[in-house]
């Protein structure tokens, strides 16, 4: 009831704040726009470790979690710079967390100039534990106490070359980070540096419509981390990667309904590892696209679809390959009134059997006996989730949601223990709602 009585408190103090100024662009200060925020979420789970029931009991808890905004936007001659930092505290009911704090920085840049080229500055920092997909963008790690540090920098520069051609230059550089941890004993991932640079053609036929055609290098490395590194003691398959992709694509606007994106390609990811030898170096499609339909006024249905492939921290596979489609109908029933229902559907592939040794090493330094137990299967994930949201928007800048979410992980990997009962030690199923409340920019 503390944290409860606390919660609205803060949030009162702040909805008196929001309510005194109703700038769609925040509140004036100078030059700039002040964008305060704060977002308080209310989460239960009947999974909070993500286990099947094979392998233990099962745990609910509940989850607190409050994040203040501070942001700063710099508009000037159709350019602008947007600062914003984000604080995060979470905390379960029962789970002792080890580290309660998350930090979110963020700087946005665009700036135009006379000749009608664009350059734009984007950092993108986060001081956090939990959030798996900022370190592992397709769900190989779904669990992590662990913390990070990850920065992503990228410059992109776009010149006219024509009426209707536009040559882009990008530059990344992308870096995470888990040497900084010696509490939480094994890590789920290995840190690593990605430097990467690319050019980009645009031929836009239409005002609002354009092909694209992209090429990019990438050349990822790992950083030492000097102690234990992954669930597997020094069984790691810390490695290093080049990394080249070719692809064409759509974007923009037709015909006022449909909206997006979409490209496909040619990618091929070249190992050089450090702890193993000898396994796949990844040649294929890739494919990603971001599409928007309009049905209605307030009626969209949002399609997401891709195909990737990332580097594994998985016993001995370079790389995994992710295929899905994520489906999502929204619905603004009136100025107030909003729903959201959707699904997704993702398979994650490994090229690699489990083996019970690390190839170079000999059979003299084997892998810890749970993969004695696993070895000989190509591990094959089934993800499935089903996502419902009521939403309630009280004034422009006051707004509730109510989210329910399922999840349903199927790995194929099982083993037989001593018992001769059947373990399935990368499968789960998760319920989990949440109640959501946002006030501010």
């Amino acid at each position: 009831m503390k944290k409860i009585a606390l919660f609205v408190l803060i949030l009162g103090i702040f909805g008196g704040a929001t309510w005194a100024q109703e700038y769609q662009e925040g509140i004036p200060w100078g030059n700039a726009y002040f964008k305060p925020s704060v977002e308080f979420l209310f989460t239960h789970s009947d999974n909070v470790f993500l286990n099947d029931e094979s392998m233990g009991e099962l745990y609910d808890d509940s989850i607190w979690m409050i994040r203040p905004q501070l942001g700063l936007e710099f508009p000037f001659e159709n350019s602008y710079v947007n600062l914003q930092v984000q604080y995060e505290y979470k905390d379960y009911e029962d789970y002792d967390l080890q580290h309660h704090d998350t930090w979110f920085g963020i700087f946005d840049s665009q700036f135009k100039f006379s000749n009608g080229s664009t350059l734009n500055i984007k950092d993108h920092y986060v001081y956090g534990v939990q959030q798996t997909s900022q370190f592992d963008p397709d769900s190989e790690v779904f669990w992590n106490v662990a913390r990070f540090q990850r920065n992503l920098a990228i410059v992109q520069y776009e010149l006219p070359v024509s009426t209707l051609n536009t040559l882009g230059i990008k530059l990344s550089h992308n870096e995470v980070n888990f040497r900084e941890d010696h509490d939480s004993g094994v890590l789920p991932f290995f840190s690593y540096v990605q430097k990467g640079g690319g050019l980009t053609w645009k031929y836009r036929y239409q005002p609002l419509a354009a092909m694209v055609f992209e090429y990019e290098h990438i050349k990822a490395s790992p950083l030492e981390d000097n102690y234990l590194h992954s669930p597997f003691g020094w069984y790691t398959t810390e490695k290093e990667y080049t990394e080249d992709r070719i692809s064409i694509g759509w974007e923009g606007n037709s015909q006022r309904k449909f909206s997006g994106f979409a490209k496909i390609g040619y990618k091929k990811m070249d190992f050089d590892d450090h702890t193993i030898e000898g396994y796949d170096d990844f040649k294929g499609i890739v494919a990603d696209a971001g599409l928007t339909y309009k049905f209605a006024e307030f009626t969209d249905l949002n399609a997401t679809i891709f195909r990737h492939a990332s580097q594994s921290a998985f016993n001995v596979n370079n790389y995994y390959t992710a295929t899905g489609a994520d489906l999502r109908l929204h619905h603004q029933f009136n100025r107030h009134l909003f729903a959201t229902i959707g699904g997704k559907y993702q398979v994650n592939d490994y090229p690699e059997a489990v083996t019970d040794y690390i190839p170079g090493y000999g059979y003299y330094y084997s892998a810890p006996s749970f993969f004695t137990m696993l070895q000989g299967q190509h591990r094959n994930d089934d993800i499935a989730q089903f996502l419902a949201e009521l939403g309630y928007h009280f004034s422009s800048r006051i707004s509730m949601r109510f989210n329910y979410l399922y999840e349903d992980r199927d790995s194929n990997l099982n083993f037989w223990d001593v018992y001769s009962v059947e373990r399935k030690p990368y499968s789960y199923n998760e319920n989990r709602f949440v109640l959501q409340i946002q006030m501010g920019w």
